[in-house]
């Protein structure tokens, strides 16, 4: 197949042209592209290579919201119930009967001495304390101390209630051993 000469011409100016609108691969951004000149001497015609022009790719997005943390600041959380208390809102805990809580007491046996009723108490920690009337505990104090029960008088910080306390009584459970 015979090409004609005004065919070449043309195919060679729109190559040019077209690799001249490209900017040149690792060439600086401000610098001007290079020009080449090109002759054919033949009839055929190769077609062109060149490289594909560096498209940025614009960064991904993060499209998630943030996470929202309340800021305490001193306040207390209003979702949580004034009733309950947790073992670790417990800051500074003090070792021994002064850190337990009344709940977290069990009775064990009732001692009459000529001073009165002393108590002997096991703790969370597994172990055994002796108590008299008037001790305190984290959130109360022994009130009264009888052959078969403690009665604590317990400090509630709740709102709706107009005695900021309550009596619990730990009553002693008789069961054999066999």
């Amino acid at each position: 197949m015979r090409i004609d000469r005004h065919r070449v011409r043309f195919l060679t100016v729109a190559l040019a042209a077209t690799a001249l609108s490209f900017p040149v691969a690792g060439a600086p951004q401000g610098a001007a592209p290079a020009t080449t000149t090109t002759t054919t001497t033949t009839t055929t015609t190769a077609p062109a290579t060149t490289e594909a022009p560096a498209i940025p790719v614009p960064a991904e997005t993060d499209l998630t919201p943030p996470v929202y943390t309340y800021e305490v600041g001193g306040r207390r959380d209003p979702f949580r119930s004034l009733l309950l208390r947790e073992r670790n809102e417990r800051r500074g805990q003090v070792p021994g009967l002064a850190g337990m809580l009344v709940d977290e007491l069990e009775l064990q046996v009732t001692i009459r001495t000529k001073g009165g009723w002393i108590a002997m108490m096991r703790g969370s920690d597994n172990k055994s304390y002796l108590v008299r009337k008037g001790a305190t505990v984290f959130d109360g104090e022994v009130t009264d101390i009888t052959a078969d029960s403690v009665t604590f008088r317990q400090n509630v910080n709740d709102p709706t209630n107009p005695k900021p306390f309550r009596d619990v009584v730990k009553a002693l459970s008789l069961q054999r051993k066999p």
